[in-house]
């Protein structure tokens, strides 16, 4: 009868602990998949940042930030390189439906063309150079939001957000810096 009472007692306790240690195990999983899917989307948009930084270094044709290049601005045919990009790199997140915009609040790429202060070699200059003497740089920034599948993921802080109706989310950015070159 004492060994039947023992037997009782061990499998309620198993059942116990069973209940104390799955949700735990659970939330850790969902975490490790949560994480695993935000450090993709970051590398992704890392990459995605350079190589439109490197596409708008090598630009001769257009003016910075005021030139036109088959009737579109320089900073509108920059944001949509980004957005090809950005959909053929399988950034996740991303839909050619909600694409990058300029300066946008949540997801956006911003864009300055600067001169480096110190080159007072022609101060005419313009962008983008004509000679090696003249430097100037294309600074690229991406914004970018990932949803969130797993609430407490939000809680991380400054990248997590909750909006009401469009779910939990992670604020993603990226930036890149490229001298740009003059024509060959």
């Amino acid at each position: 009868m004492r060994v039947r009472s023992r037997r009782r007692r061990s499998s309620g306790q198993a059942l116990v602990e069973f209940a104390i240690v799955v949700p735990v195990f659970i939330a850790l999983i969902g975490g490790i998949i949560q994480f695993g899917l935000a450090f993709w989307a970051q590398n992704t948009l890392t990459q995605v940042v350079r190589d439109t930084g490197r596409w708008e270094a090598t630009q001769q044709t257009t003016p910075c930030a005021t030139g036109l290049v088959n009737g579109v601005t320089g900073t509108v045919a920059l944001v949509n390189k980004a957005n090809s990009i950005a959909g053929s790199a399988s950034l996740f997140g991303y839909s050619s439906l909600s694409p990058f915009v300029l300066n946008g609040p949540l997801e956006g790429v911003t864009v300055a063309w600067t001169r480096d202060a110190s080159d007072t070699s022609n101060p005419q200059q313009s962008c983008p150079p004509s000679t090696n003497k003249s430097v100037w740089y294309v600074t690229i920034t991406i914004r970018h939001t990932v949803p969130t599948f797993f609430p407490g993921m939000t809680y991380l802080p400054g990248l997590g957000t909750c909006v009401d109706g469009s779910g939990c989310q992670l604020t993603l950015s990226s930036t890149a810096k490229y001298r740009m070159e003059p024509a060959p």
